[in-house]
């Protein structure tokens, strides 16, 4: 019997199933839900996904912020979104159909898609 594989938020994996790499946004009793760079997102089995980039331990926050979990309904502009071992802070957004938003942030190469679901994001403290 194999030992299952703890995953967390922010770990980047390659789903064995789909032949295809993802980050792990929400990982629930063995599930991982997986988006990948065009903003596609998928369930996989914990156990049929090995890790390639395991999420920092302990997070770089950008000067005057601090964590919060948020929803895209939830999400503000001046946030920061940490993505691809960087944080990027939100400087416009769009809908995205019910329950997503597609976020424009400053230094990120294209618009990027938050799915519907709960994200950990750097907010400013006021």
């Amino acid at each position: 019997m194999t030992q299952t594989q703890r995953f967390q938020v922010g770990d980047v994996v390659r789903d064995t199933i789909r032949a295809a790499e993802g980050e792990v946004w929400k990982v629930e009793a063995g599930v991982l839900d997986l988006q990948n760079d065009a903003g596609y997102t998928w369930r996989a089995l914990a156990h049929r996904c090995n890790p390639t980039t395991v999420a920092d331990a302990s997070p770089q926050f950008p000067p005057g912020t601090k964590p919060e979990s948020v929803t895209p309904a939830d999400i503000r502009v001046g946030d920061w979104v940490p993505l691809d071992g960087r944080n990027y802070r939100i400087v416009d957004m769009r809908s995205n159909g019910p329950g997503g938003r597609i976020l424009i942030m400053d230094g990120y190469p294209r618009p990027w898609v938050m799915t519907p679901g709960p994200r950990q994001v750097y907010r400013p403290i006021q």
